[in-house]
């Protein structure tokens, strides 16, 4: 894996759902190197901003030369980057961390809540690509800020809002009980699936008791972790998550992408999603 600073051209600019925005950039090396779930660190020019914003490449095209980033505005970082329009120059650090382990033959279960969908544009095509069976569980507070099915080829997609306006009223990990009781049990037996997984700390540690309660293997779930980032190479710690055996791993190194039986979970705090 080669890490590059390097400008990259927007080329496309668009609001693919409610409070995100969606930036495409041509840059063929990153392009061709990064696997899904690793990121970038974008360097932005706003008035008293330092450290480069680090978000996961949300899908990338090696033919095209093309990597898609999907975001949320929260701060100036991120409203600077919402205002390139095509044409402009971004510089892109990376790709960085360690993405999804995606090879195997078990039907794989993807579970997203709110912006956590985005990283599963590209997952859900390799794991397509690679011929597994793919549901993909996607929760949001309202139907406007799903993400559209077409996005999502080759998985079923299946979809939860807190307020009710589309699909399970309630939770997305309550659709793994609800639809799923069957395969867990094959867990028991020898069957089972991988799941893989993004979204706020609560909604991951809810899904890791259920998984508990089930005895679903924590070793069978994998989980992109979104603990704050400064610098996103293991320099400045910000990024420390509870590490399962004592001490903390570094999500920019170890992760973001790990299975969630490294993470101790009693001393995950919410505090770590950014």
């Amino acid at each position: 894996m080669s890490v590059a600073i390097a400008p990259a051209v927007v080329v496309e600019r668009s609001v693919p759902m409610a409070g995100a925005v969606e930036l495409v950039v041509y840059h063929p090396p990153s392009a061709a190197a990064v696997n899904p779930g690793q990121f970038f660190q974008l360097a932005v020019g706003a008035p008293r901003t330092i450290l480069r914003r680090p978000y996961s490449a949300a899908w990338s095209d090696a033919a095209s030369g093309r990597v898609g980033f999907i975001f949320n505005v929260v701060g100036a970082g991120s409203a600077w980057l919402s205002q390139r329009d095509e044409g402009s120059e971004l510089d892109l650090l990376g790709p960085l961390g360690r993405g999804f382990e995606l090879d195997g033959d078990r039907p794989a279960v993807c579970i997203a809540g709110g912006l956590g969908i985005a990283v599963f544009l590209g997952v859900v095509q390799a794991l397509v690509a690679r011929g597994r069976k793919v549901t993909m569980l996607q929760g949001a507070r309202m139907s406007a800020q799903l993400l559209p099915a077409d996005r999502l080829p080759g998985a079923d997609v299946r979809t939860a809002t807190d307020d009710g306006s589309r699909g399970h009223h309630g939770s997305v990990v309550d659709l793994i009980s609800s639809h799923f009781p069957p395969t867990f049990t094959g867990e028991r037996q020898g069957g089972g699936i991988d799941l893989f997984a993004c979204g706020p700390t609560p909604m991951l540690q809810s899904m890791i008791g259920l998984a508990q309660r089930h005895a679903v293997p924590l070793s069978s779930i994998q989980v992109a972790l979104e603990t704050p980032m400064g610098c996103g190479v293991g320099t400045c710690l910000g990024c420390a998550a509870p590490r399962r055996e004592g001490g903390y791993l570094l999500t920019c190194q170890d992760g973001p992408c790990v299975r969630a039986d490294r993470i101790d979970w009693d001393r995950m705090e919410d505090q770590f999603h950014g």
